[in-house]
Protein backbone atom coordinates (compact mmCIF):
# COMPACT_ATOMS: atom_id res chain seq x y z
CA UNK A 1 0.00 0.00 0.00
CA UNK A 2 1.26 3.87 -0.56
CA UNK A 3 0.10 5.74 1.93
CA UNK A 4 0.73 9.79 3.35
CA UNK A 5 0.78 9.70 7.13
CA UNK A 6 0.45 13.39 8.56
CA UNK A 7 0.84 14.00 12.13
CA UNK A 8 0.26 17.58 13.80
CA UNK A 9 0.07 17.15 17.67
CA UNK A 10 3.09 19.03 17.78
CA UNK A 11 4.82 19.94 14.95
CA UNK A 12 4.15 19.15 11.88
CA UNK A 13 5.55 15.23 10.04
CA UNK A 14 4.42 14.47 6.35
CA UNK A 15 5.11 10.86 5.27
CA UNK A 16 4.94 8.89 2.35
CA UNK A 17 6.06 4.85 2.52
CA UNK A 18 4.82 1.81 0.57
CA UNK A 19 3.97 -0.52 3.05
CA UNK A 20 3.61 -4.13 3.63
CA UNK A 21 2.44 -6.27 6.22
CA UNK A 22 3.70 -9.37 6.40
CA UNK A 23 3.33 -12.34 9.05
CA UNK A 24 5.41 -10.39 11.79
CA UNK A 25 5.42 -7.07 11.09
CA UNK A 26 5.02 -4.29 8.75
CA UNK A 27 8.26 -2.61 6.65
CA UNK A 28 7.99 0.55 5.44
CA UNK A 29 9.88 1.84 2.10
CA UNK A 30 9.91 5.87 2.78
CA UNK A 31 9.47 7.78 -0.71
CA UNK A 32 9.40 11.13 1.08
CA UNK A 33 9.24 12.82 4.43
CA UNK A 34 9.22 16.60 5.40
CA UNK A 35 8.51 17.89 9.29
CA UNK A 36 8.82 21.07 11.23
CA UNK A 37 8.89 21.45 14.74
CA UNK A 38 7.02 24.82 15.04
CA UNK A 39 3.71 23.43 17.28
CA UNK A 40 2.18 27.02 15.70
CA UNK A 41 2.56 27.01 12.06
CA UNK A 42 0.37 23.20 10.94
CA UNK A 43 -1.84 25.31 8.64
CA UNK A 44 0.57 27.08 6.78
CA UNK A 45 3.40 24.10 6.39
CA UNK A 46 1.11 21.07 5.64
CA UNK A 47 0.27 22.44 2.23
CA UNK A 48 3.47 23.23 0.71
CA UNK A 49 4.83 19.78 2.97
CA UNK A 50 2.25 17.72 0.74
CA UNK A 51 2.00 19.78 -2.51
CA UNK A 52 5.85 18.72 -2.48
CA UNK A 53 5.59 15.29 -1.45
CA UNK A 54 2.80 14.60 -3.96
CA UNK A 55 4.99 16.38 -6.91
CA UNK A 56 8.10 13.79 -6.65
CA UNK A 57 8.77 11.44 -9.19
CA UNK A 58 8.32 8.20 -6.85
CA UNK A 59 5.50 9.28 -5.29
CA UNK A 60 3.36 10.62 -8.31
CA UNK A 61 4.44 7.68 -10.34
CA UNK A 62 1.99 5.63 -8.86
CA UNK A 63 -1.70 5.83 -7.10
CA UNK A 64 -2.29 6.65 -3.37
CA UNK A 65 -4.66 3.85 -1.44
CA UNK A 66 -4.56 5.82 1.67
CA UNK A 67 -3.62 8.35 4.35
CA UNK A 68 -3.11 7.62 7.67
CA UNK A 69 -3.73 10.83 10.31
CA UNK A 70 -3.20 11.57 13.99
CA UNK A 71 -6.31 11.90 16.04
CA UNK A 72 -4.82 13.03 19.63
CA UNK A 73 -5.30 14.21 21.91
CA UNK A 74 -3.65 17.38 20.98
CA UNK A 75 -3.75 20.54 21.11
CA UNK A 76 -6.89 21.65 19.00
CA UNK A 77 -5.75 24.17 16.41
CA UNK A 78 -2.83 21.72 15.33
CA UNK A 79 -4.68 18.86 15.21
CA UNK A 80 -7.55 20.14 12.68
CA UNK A 81 -4.76 21.05 9.99
CA UNK A 82 -3.93 17.38 10.21
CA UNK A 83 -7.16 16.16 9.75
CA UNK A 84 -8.29 18.21 7.58
CA UNK A 85 -5.59 18.22 5.28
CA UNK A 86 -5.79 14.35 5.89
CA UNK A 87 -9.62 14.22 4.82
CA UNK A 88 -9.34 16.67 1.77
CA UNK A 89 -6.72 14.47 0.19
CA UNK A 90 -8.79 11.44 0.82
CA UNK A 91 -11.74 12.93 -0.82
CA UNK A 92 -10.02 14.35 -3.65
CA UNK A 93 -8.15 11.17 -4.43
CA UNK A 94 -11.09 9.00 -3.32
CA UNK A 95 -9.04 6.82 -0.75
CA UNK A 96 -9.77 6.12 2.87
CA UNK A 97 -8.48 8.31 6.08
CA UNK A 98 -7.48 5.71 8.97
CA UNK A 99 -6.69 7.79 12.22
CA UNK A 100 -4.29 6.47 14.96
CA UNK A 101 -4.39 8.11 18.42
CA UNK A 102 -1.35 10.62 18.68
CA UNK A 103 0.12 9.05 22.10
CA UNK A 104 0.03 5.16 20.57
CA UNK A 105 2.39 6.33 18.11
CA UNK A 106 4.59 8.02 20.20
CA UNK A 107 4.53 4.56 22.54
CA UNK A 108 4.98 2.88 19.43
CA UNK A 109 8.35 4.72 18.92
CA UNK A 110 9.31 4.66 22.26
CA UNK A 111 8.47 0.74 23.10
CA UNK A 112 10.67 0.42 19.60
CA UNK A 113 13.24 1.96 21.61
CA UNK A 114 13.39 0.15 24.74
CA UNK A 115 13.49 -3.57 22.67
CA UNK A 116 11.42 -4.91 25.88
CA UNK A 117 8.42 -7.26 24.62
CA UNK A 118 6.99 -7.26 28.38
CA UNK A 119 7.97 -3.11 29.19
CA UNK A 120 5.84 -0.47 29.85
CA UNK A 121 6.00 3.31 28.38
CA UNK A 122 4.23 6.56 30.03
CA UNK A 123 3.71 8.56 27.26
CA UNK A 124 2.40 12.80 28.10
CA UNK A 125 2.72 15.47 25.82
CA UNK A 126 2.06 19.06 26.41
CA UNK A 127 -2.01 20.11 27.15
CA UNK A 128 -0.80 23.54 27.37
CA UNK A 129 -2.57 25.22 30.83
CA UNK A 130 0.06 23.30 33.44
CA UNK A 131 -1.71 20.05 32.25
CA UNK A 132 -0.64 17.05 30.15
CA UNK A 133 -2.14 14.33 27.79
CA UNK A 134 -1.28 10.93 29.48
CA UNK A 135 -1.63 7.38 28.72
CA UNK A 136 0.21 4.23 29.82
CA UNK A 137 1.10 1.44 27.39
CA UNK A 138 2.74 -1.68 26.70
CA UNK A 139 3.47 -3.57 22.98
CA UNK A 140 0.58 -5.35 21.10
CA UNK A 141 3.33 -7.46 18.48
CA UNK A 142 5.20 -6.19 16.57
CA UNK A 143 3.25 -2.78 15.45
CA UNK A 144 0.76 -2.20 17.40
CA UNK A 145 0.33 -1.22 21.16
CA UNK A 146 -2.44 -1.59 24.03
CA UNK A 147 -3.52 1.21 26.20
CA UNK A 148 -3.42 0.52 29.97
CA UNK A 149 -4.31 3.22 31.42
CA UNK A 150 -5.79 7.05 29.68
CA UNK A 151 -6.02 8.65 27.69
CA UNK A 152 -6.41 11.74 29.78
CA UNK A 153 -6.15 15.10 30.76
CA UNK A 154 -4.03 15.30 34.24
CA UNK A 155 -1.52 17.48 36.34
CA UNK A 156 1.92 16.00 35.75
CA UNK A 157 1.62 14.96 39.54
CA UNK A 158 -1.58 13.05 38.68
CA UNK A 159 0.26 11.03 35.17
CA UNK A 160 3.11 10.03 37.36
CA UNK A 161 0.61 7.81 39.56
CA UNK A 162 -1.18 6.07 36.47
CA UNK A 163 0.99 3.40 37.87
CA UNK A 164 4.83 2.26 37.85
CA UNK A 165 6.51 1.98 33.83
CA UNK A 166 9.90 1.16 32.60
CA UNK A 167 10.25 4.08 31.06
CA UNK A 168 8.78 8.13 29.90
CA UNK A 169 8.16 9.37 26.46
CA UNK A 170 6.47 12.32 25.44
CA UNK A 171 7.04 16.70 25.34
CA UNK A 172 5.50 16.45 29.37
CA UNK A 173 8.49 14.76 30.39
CA UNK A 174 10.53 17.21 28.84
CA UNK A 175 8.04 20.40 30.18
CA UNK A 176 7.83 19.24 33.53
CA UNK A 177 10.91 17.13 35.28
CA UNK A 178 9.05 15.54 38.20
CA UNK A 179 7.40 13.17 34.86
CA UNK A 180 10.70 11.29 34.31
CA UNK A 181 12.57 11.76 38.08
CA UNK A 182 13.99 8.48 38.27
CA UNK A 183 12.80 6.82 35.03
CA UNK A 184 14.46 6.28 32.13
CA UNK A 185 13.18 8.82 29.35
CA UNK A 186 13.18 8.13 25.76
CA UNK A 187 13.93 10.08 22.84
CA UNK A 188 9.53 10.52 21.34
CA UNK A 189 8.39 13.85 22.14
CA UNK A 190 5.40 13.82 20.00
CA UNK A 191 3.60 11.74 17.14
CA UNK A 192 5.46 9.92 14.78
CA UNK A 193 4.80 8.74 11.51
CA UNK A 194 6.21 5.89 10.70
CA UNK A 195 4.62 4.47 13.21
CA UNK A 196 1.53 5.34 12.54
CA UNK A 197 1.32 3.53 9.78
CA UNK A 198 2.55 0.84 11.45
CA UNK A 199 -0.22 1.07 13.72
CA UNK A 200 -2.70 1.31 10.88
CA UNK A 201 -1.43 -1.54 8.91
CA UNK A 202 -1.65 -3.49 12.40
CA UNK A 203 -5.28 -2.56 13.39
CA UNK A 204 -6.38 -2.93 9.76
CA UNK A 205 -4.91 -6.63 9.06
CA UNK A 206 -6.70 -7.21 12.41
CA UNK A 207 -10.03 -5.73 11.67
CA UNK A 208 -10.08 -6.92 8.27
CA UNK A 209 -9.69 -5.58 4.22
CA UNK A 210 -13.15 -3.55 4.44
CA UNK A 211 -12.65 -1.56 7.71
CA UNK A 212 -11.71 1.69 8.40
CA UNK A 213 -9.66 3.44 11.42
CA UNK A 214 -12.05 6.12 13.06
CA UNK A 215 -10.69 9.14 12.34
CA UNK A 216 -12.75 11.00 14.47
CA UNK A 217 -10.47 13.76 16.85
CA UNK A 218 -9.86 13.26 20.09
CA UNK A 219 -9.55 16.41 22.05
CA UNK A 220 -10.32 15.49 26.02
CA UNK A 221 -11.06 18.89 26.71
CA UNK A 222 -13.89 21.80 24.54
CA UNK A 223 -11.96 24.04 22.51
CA UNK A 224 -10.38 27.95 24.57
CA UNK A 225 -13.04 29.78 22.70
CA UNK A 226 -16.78 29.04 22.78
CA UNK A 227 -19.98 30.11 20.53
CA UNK A 228 -22.46 31.93 23.04
CA UNK A 229 -25.64 30.22 22.97
CA UNK A 230 -27.28 33.23 24.77
CA UNK A 231 -29.23 35.67 22.57
CA UNK A 232 -28.40 38.89 22.70
CA UNK A 233 -31.00 41.79 23.25
CA UNK A 234 -31.22 44.37 20.77
CA UNK A 235 -31.86 47.94 22.21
Amino acid sequence: MRIVSIDSSHGSQLLVADAVLDAEHATLSVLSLAEQAESRRHAESLGGMLAEALSSPAVAERRLDAVVAATGPAPFTGLRAGLVTARALGRARGIPVHGVPSLDAVARAALDELADEGATVLVTTDARRHEVYAARYRARGADDVECLDGPAVLTPEAAVALGDVDAVAGSGAALYPQIGEGRRSLAPISGDARAQVRIAMARLAHAGPDATLSAEPLYLRHADVQVSSARKRVR
